[in-house]
């Protein structure tokens, strides 16, 4: 298993459920003694989506290309620099915003979030960490009643996609979530979201129940990954091993391992920012999200994270600091009392064109299994990702058609280097 973040995590789970014996590499792998920050799993919104089946790009997506390119600050940002590199990306991505693919991306993604619950619930009851959820829904707010309108009709669409949601006028909101500054005029709250008020203790719960169960952790970067007689032989560190099949659940970093063994896969990152609020926490009941500023406002264990906004700018860019200060702006505005920002923190959402992940076998190497690319949705769809994965190691039919999932859906769009 290449990868220690929750997808990793849940797949290595379900693969000794059915039998298999398990190792794990990742470069910072829980309960090593690092950090384990530089992961999606330790810094995203900590909130399961059920209600996240519209893709990123949508109809008129083409339009705003040019205003990502001007505002390094808008919730969904490009940076100048790295526009070459992106490009086939980018063709992909706005080739998946016409209506019609919109609507079947949707009806896949609907597919796959309406078991993400089935997914999670036994593992997480395995680990101990029941304690962790806080089922209180996710809220969504507008400013005006233009606003809201004008987001109704993708209201209608979840609705029309299978989501739950009711609106709610602005003493609905105030009784839900009385410390919000009463900047609102209506909201939507999805009913069936939830949050964990700590993915990294998640993930920390979920790597004892692997290593109980036998598994084994091993620290280093995986490379050089190829196809043997035997199965596969790749190196951890300085160390050479080999298996007789290997996962690549290495998030953003996956599709240079694909590559190893002559895989080109579309996958880029979606950069994601967050700042924590420690002394913030029980301001909120359940994460708040006004749109127009792109980030959730998520009550924790920690105390408030502020995460979210999407910059397209590759894995070796800098930190852009304009990006947290507009979180903290946000924030201030947004919830008077939440104190000072004291952790920001930059990660590297790995993301298809189409938000849809990568979950399958390789193409040209039948002993390699893909899992990667989840965007937004890593910590929603972790636990069913690793329950298809058990059913593909094991040559069993999984429980959905995984041909939208196929690494190579966009290889006439050529691939990122």
């Amino acid at each position: 298993m290449i990868g220690a973040g929750l997808v990793g995590l849940a797949s290595a789970l379900w693969l000794q459920k059915a039998g298999h014996r398990v190792t794990v590499i990742d470069r910072e792998p829980p309960l090593a003694g690092a950090s384990y920050k530089q992961a999606c799993s330790y810094g995203n919104a900590c909130t399961i989506a059920p209600h996240s089946v519209v893709p990123v790009a949508t109809p008129g997506i083409a339009w705003r290309v040019p205003g990502m390119l001007a505002n390094p600050l808008g919730p969904l940002a490009i940076v100048w620099r790295y526009l070459p590199h992106l490009a086939p990306w980018l063709r992909a991505f706005v080739a998946s915003s016409s209506k019609d693919e919109v609507e079947r991306i949707a009806a896949v993604l609907s597919g796959l979030l309406m078991q993400a619950d089935a997914g999670w619930r036994p593992l997480v009851h395995e680990a101990g960490a029941k304690a962790l959820e806080r089922r209180h829904g996710c809220l969504y707010l507008y400013k005006t009643e233009a606003q809201f309108q004008a987001a109704e009709p993708e209201m209608l669409f979840r609705e029309r996609h299978g989501v739950a949601l009711e609106r709610l006028d602005a003493a609905a909101i105030r009784d839900l979530e009385p410390n919000l500054a009463p900047l609102y005029c209506r909201g939507v709250l999805f009913r069936d979201a939830y949050t964990i008020s700590s993915p990294k203790l998640l993930a920390f719960a979920l790597a004892m129940v692997v290593g109980e169960r036998g598994g084994t952790f091993v620290g280093g970067d995986a490379s050089g990954l190829e196809m043997t007689e035997a199965g596969v032989r790749l190196r951890a560190g300085d160390d050479e091993m080999g298996a007789d099949h290997a996962v690549v659940a290495a998030g953003a970093w996956s599709g240079t391992l694909a590559r190893q063994i002559g895989d080109r896969v579309l996958l880029d990152t979606e950069r994601g920012y967050h700042v924590l609020f420690p002394s913030a926490g029980s301001l909120l009941a359940r994460p708040v999200c006004y749109p127009e500023h792109g980030f959730y406002m998520t009550p924790m264990a920690d105390g408030l994270r502020a995460a979210g906004t999407v910059e397209l700018g590759g894995l070796s860019a800098p930190s852009n600091a304009g990006r947290t200060a507009m979180i903290r702006r946000g924030v201030e505005a947004l919830l008077p009392g939440a104190g000072e920002g004291t952790l920001e923190w930059l990660g590297f959402r790995p993301s298809m064109p189409d938000s849809l992940p990568v979950i399958g076998n390789s193409p040209t190497s039948p002993n390699v299994t893909y899992a990667f690319g989840h965007g937004h949705l890593g910590l929603t769809l972790a636990g069913i990702t690793g329950r298809l994965v058990a059913d593909l190691v094991s040559k069993r039919k999984p429980s959905i058609d995984l041909t939208p999932f196929r690494s190579q859906r966009f290889s006439h769009f050529g691939a990122s280097r």
